[in-house]
């Protein structure tokens, strides 16, 4: 088979963009026949990623500080890029962890069980206990405390229709 590339699915556990989860796998195409290392130029990456050469820079400083590549220079022609292999081999502490957390789960269940059936909960006492005061809905902020003007909105729409000629002032339209 041809035309497919093959990732570790402990690749999709990390946290990479999606840029770089791209290039990775763009390097991965590269590395044929259990090979580790490829040459590509950051523009035949960028044209392949269809992004500009800056953004295949970026993406490769974060495959590299994520520990998934090594670069190593060739001076003015391409640089070399080692791709890294995640360790395959199942981690026992792993396992030993999971279960230590499994028991201290239950432990911390049971007891809530216990000490919940000891409690009862009055729902009625939870209610609101805020105390309104006698002018709660009357709040002033520097918004709403102006009183507002009392316009003639017949003579305020018939210069807006041009009607009249507009007025010198505002006061002419607020008698």
């Amino acid at each position: 088979m041809t035309n497919f590339t093959i990732v570790q699915n402990e690749i999709l556990k990390l946290k990479l963009s999606g840029q770089a989860f791209k290039l990775y796998c763009i390097l991965k195409s590269y590395c044929f026949n259990n090979k580790t290392t490829c040459f590509p130029s950051q523009k035949t990456l960028s044209e392949r990623l269809n992004k500009s050469v800056r953004t295949v820079q970026r993406a490769i400083k974060e495959l590299v500080e994520a520990g998934l590549i090594k670069i190593k220079r060739r001076g003015s022609i391409s640089n070399v890029y080692e791709l890294r292999m995640l360790s395959m081999e199942p981690n026992n502490t792993a396992k030993k962890d999971n279960i230590s957390i499994h028991h201290e789960v239950n432990s911390l269940l049971e007891s809530y069980n216990k000490n919940s059936k000891k409690r009862e909960i009055d729902f009625f006492s939870l209610s609101n206990t805020y105390k309104k005061s006698g002018n709660w809905n009357k709040k002033k902020d520097a918004f709403n405390n102006f009183e507002q003007r009392n316009y003639n909105f017949d003579k305020l729409e018939s210069i807006l229709l041009r009607h009249y000629p507009a007025p010198e002032s505002l006061s002419e339209i607020l008698e």
